[in-house]
């Protein structure tokens, strides 16, 4: 019965997951064919494989060897500490989560404004004429594809310290601190907004104005947000559960400890600088 109970829990995820990305790969396909073509904008649903491929396949490769993803966590760590880790004690909260479709969906907005921003950048960087139909040429753009899916592949670094709920304890700050936070201000949905923000300016320093580059974003949004969350659903139903355990214990030889709630790290905190100094 246990067994049974267990292998639902695992299915449901998967299932919500399955049926969420298949909607929303309808509603990109339908938008293609029938929305954009009415606005005088027909776009070829030919090219969607292509954006599968290069944005999704890529890092979904590369999130299949699991030294990689682990490598990834341990930098974003190191980085973590050199940035904002000095003078603070890390330790893990672990608590039980949920794997929802919703969260997939906030994940995948960040990778995708990366994309779109780094991709319109370097075809700026050609001529801003070049950012208008987000074409350089039959070589280049591919490439560009490739290029954000290797950037989407370095995301989850950030997302496995989220999921292994390591805080940094700052006693001299007054403070616990989830270490993904630092990363969340570009990854978030308010990063992501930022990002696209700067997308439909730069359209509008190639000539467009902010109404064209609305649209325009709209059209990029339909275009490469689906492989992207694609890929996340990957990560988050396949990847993250077969390297999260050996991650458990990477921290612990890291000396990072588990405690059961934020409460006992609050009472541990509290005896230490209520206890007296010795003369």
């Amino acid at each position: 019965m246990g067994g049974r109970v267990c292998g639902g829990m695992v299915q449901a995820p998967t299932r919500a997951h399955l049926v969420g990305f298949a909607s929303v790969l309808a509603v990109a396909v339908l938008l293609l064919l029938l929305f954009f073509p009415v606005l005088g904008r027909r776009i070829a649903t030919r090219d969607l494989p292509t954006y599968f491929i290069t944005v999704a396949v890529v890092p979904i490769v590369l999130w299949l060897f699991p030294p990689f993803v682990r490598a990834l966590a341990r930098s974003t760590y190191r980085a973590h500490r050199a940035i904002a880790g000095k003078g603070g004690l890390y330790v893990r909260v672990p608590m039980p989560r949920a794997i929802r479709f919703r969260d997939t969906v906030v994940l995948a907005i960040g990778p995708f404004a990366i994309d779109l921003f780094v991709m319109s950048e370097i075809l700026y960087l050609f001529g801003p004429g070049d950012v208008r139909d987000f074409r350089f040429s039959l070589v280049a753009f591919p490439l560009l594809l490739v290029l954000a899916g290797l950037v989407t592949s370095l995301v989850p670094g950030a997302w496995l310290l989220d999921a292994l709920e390591i805080r940094v304890v700052n006693p001299s700050r007054s403070e616990v601190v989830r270490a993904a936070e630092l990363f969340e201000h570009i990854l978030g949905p308010i990063g992501a907004v930022a990002l696209l923000a700067s997308f439909v300016t730069l359209l509008h320093t190639s000539g467009y104005s902010y109404e064209q580059g609305i649209f325009l974003l709209g059209i990029w949004a339909v275009r490469l947000f689906p492989p992207v969350l694609g890929a996340v659903c990957v990560y988050r139903l396949w990847v993250e559960p077969r390297v999260l355990p050996t991650l458990e214990a990477w921290c612990s030889k890291e000396a990072i400890e588990v405690r059961s709630s934020l409460p006992e790290i609050m009472n541990e905190w509290a005896k230490t600088v209520r206890a007296p100094r010795r003369p």
